[in-house]
């Protein structure tokens, strides 16, 4: 799994097929069964660094760690950081910088993963962090690839970090709930190890070339972000290939900073207050048109303190915005191969996405609670020709309302108490070029609705606190479980705002209404989506499908993943479902014909009944004895009972 380059150099290993990975999870499992490792929970006498072993061991490896958290400091934000954890370990294990939410934090904590704890796999088993320094190849464990039962319910996804001569620096983790699991995580982990190694060898080398004429001249040249160098007078001393590119201009050395319109530099505050100029927004307008840019200024001080000007590194915010994008999952995954059924209500419905995908215009989806219309909108979504851009869900019934304003426009630095330093952009801008599903959207207050309408009608936003108008591009997917006509009526939901909204509904049916072999197909796509090795059998298939199932398909999808765990051998039998016993079990607007409504009515009263002939006969209004003849007339299975 090694390459070699033309100079016989060993090039570091590539990312592993799922055979291969699959191959390497068995044998580290093997390895921790060999070392010991207790499989339910992590030791309290796990190998820790102390206080001053752990401060000792951070300046040991002062450039891993100044670059990685130059990374990391330089995205987190506009990651979502109530749903990962960045780690930067050594190449002992040592777990040396950790970041994120505090409440995820405590939660790996618990599990002993924390700065200065020791993560290789003869002191936790098998996990990224230690699979990843153990074979020095890039790796995405989830759920139950990990050892410890304690990992369970989590994915993690690693990348060695290689210093000078190939030889093992570290590497840079990323975690969360498996839930949040995505490929192309690990590809953009591996990604920014190798940026950060790319980082590391630049500064190894200024420290050796610094003697040489012309070396930072070069070291800009070739930097992947734009500088911007200034003097004392807060002129342009020197510019890189990258910030000439971004900014279209070639002739800006020796230029006044004032000439970028847009930047506002305060040289006195850079250096009085440097950690006040990270990650900062502006709007540099040029010929062309507006470049919005983040940038961080640093002051340049000799070694005797003298001033000696500014820095400032930039980037575009689109190019930003792609990367998080990718490593925080703003992707639809869904297609319209996922949509799975055959009734005509239902291909109605997907005939409608359809034709929708091909549009801008913006739809409703209507439906009940678990019904799909977030699969509709990703299906639409990943159909039209917004698919290689973003895809960012909102749930309006899920923000505070005195949150929801900001949680769709952004906000700038100090806007108000409690907002984070330099601002953050809002859902809009963030799906910008790609599409904003706006789930729940009857639920939200109506003083937003009426904001959201002029977005909708103006096509622009204003983040609070800012006085910038901005242009967004986005196409709106509205989705709802209410009936907004009703909520009209009752001056729940603007008028004008619904009509905005209701350019192109689409009605989703509920799994009662789709009839039986919908059921039948949805319950064989879920038993191969978590390959199961168990199938269903007669009397279970017959009453999946003479159930109501008021939370449609997402409580089919839960039944058949908790029938799956109680299923032993290989049949799934009724006592696996696990069904409350209700009155929805009586089939809902069962149509076809009389032999089928007879046979649906007769299984699903005995399967309300539990099987019990005497109360079965009752409620149908017939004898035992007729009710014995039905049975063998239409080859009702019978389960035993007592």
């Amino acid at each position: 799994m090694f390459l070699m380059s033309r100079s016989g150099r060993r090039l570091k290993k590539s990312i592993l097929t799922a055979g291969q990975l699959k191959k390497e999870i068995m044998d580290s499992h093997h390895r921790s069964r060999q070392y010991g490792i207790d499989q339910e929970k992590r030791r309290p006498e796990q190998k820790r660094l102390t206080s001053k072993e752990l401060e000792n061991r951070r300046s040991a490896n002062k450039d891993l760690l100044e670059v990685g958290c130059e990374y990391i400091d330089e995205f987190y934000d506009l990651l979502s950081p109530d749903l990962f954890i960045i780690a930067i370990v050594d190449r002992e294990g040592y777990i040396l910088y950790l970041s994120g939410n505090p409440a995820i934090q405590a939660e790996f904590a618990a599990g002993n993963y924390a700065p200065g704890f020791r993560f290789l796999e003869k002191d936790v088993g098998t996990t990224a962090t230690s699979l990843c320094l153990e074979k020095q190849i890039p790796v995405q464990l989830n759920d139950k690839d990990h050892y410890c039962v304690q990992a369970h319910g989590y994915t993690s996804s690693a990348a060695p970090i290689f210093g000078q001569g190939g030889r093992l620096q570290g590497a840079l983790v990323v975690s969360g709930k498996d839930k949040l699991v995505h490929n192309h995580t690990l590809i953009m982990v591996t990604s920014a190890a190798r940026s950060i190694e790319r980082q590391i060898r630049l500064i190894r080398r200024n420290r050796e070339l610094s003697l040489y004429s012309g070396f930072l001249g070069n070291v800009l040249e070739s930097a992947e972000t734009g500088l911007l160098i200034l003097d004392n007078d807060m002129r342009i001393w020197m510019t890189n290939r990258k910030a000439r590119h971004i900014l279209k201009q070639n002739r800006l050395d020796g230029q006044p900073v004032t000439i970028l319109k847009g930047f506002s530099i305060d040289p006195e505050a850079v250096y009085r207050q440097p950690e006040e100029w990270k990650e900062k927004e502006s709007y540099v307008t040029h010929p062309g048109g507006v470049i919005h840019l983040v940038y961080s200024a640093q002051p340049v001080i000799s070694d005797n303190g003298r001033r000696l000007g500014v820095v400032l590194v930039f980037e575009e915010f689109l190019h930003i915005k792609k990367i998080t994008d990718k490593l925080s999952g703003n992707n639809a995954f869904f297609t319209f191969n996922h949509l799975v059924g055959r009734s005509p209500a239902f291909l109605k419905a997907v005939s409608l996405a359809r034709r929708a995908s091909g549009s801008d215009s913006t739809v409703l989806l209507m439906g009940e609670t678990g019904t799909g219309k977030e699969l509709f909108a990703q299906a639409i979504h990943n159909a039209g020709p917004r698919r290689k851009h973003p895809f960012i869900p909102v749930n309006c019934g899920a923000i505070p309302g005195e949150l929801m304003e900001s949680e769709l426009f952004g906000y700038v630095d100090g806007a108000f108490s409690g907002a984070l330093k330099g601002g953050r952009p809002g859902r809009f801008e963030l799906a910008d070029r790609g599409t904003l599903l706006l789930d729940e959207i009857g639920d939200m207050p109506h003083n937003m609705q009426v904001k959201l309408l002029r977005v909708l009608q103006t096509g622009e936003i204003q983040r609070i606190g800012s006085t910038r108008i901005t242009g967004i591009d986005v196409r709106i997917i509205a989705a709802t479980n209410v009936n907004l006509i009703n909520a009209v009526d009752q001056n729940r939901f603007r008028k004008d705002l619904f009509y905005r909204l209701n350019i192109l509904p689409i009605t989703i049916p509920p799994l009662r209404e789709r009839g039986e072999d919908d059921i039948r197909a949805l319950t064989e796509y879920f038993l191969k989506k978590y390959n199961s090795p168990c199938f269903p059998s007669l009397e279970t298939l017959d009453i999946l499908t003479a159930y109501a199932w008021p939370g449609n398909v997402r409580e089919l999808e839960n039944t058949i993943q908790r029938a799956i765990h109680l299923c032993d051998k290989d049949t799934l039998e009724p006592g696996h479902l696990n069904l409350p016993d209700t009155p929805e079990r009586t089939v809902i607007n069962q149509t076809g014909t009389l032999h089928d409504m007879t046979r649906h009515m007769i299984t699903s009263t005995l399967a309300q009944t539990e099987f019990n002939m005497v109360k079965t006969a009752g409620i149908l209004g017939i004898s035992r004895a007729t009710l014995y003849r039905k049975i063998k007339a239409y080859n009702i299975r019978i389960r035993k009972t007592g």
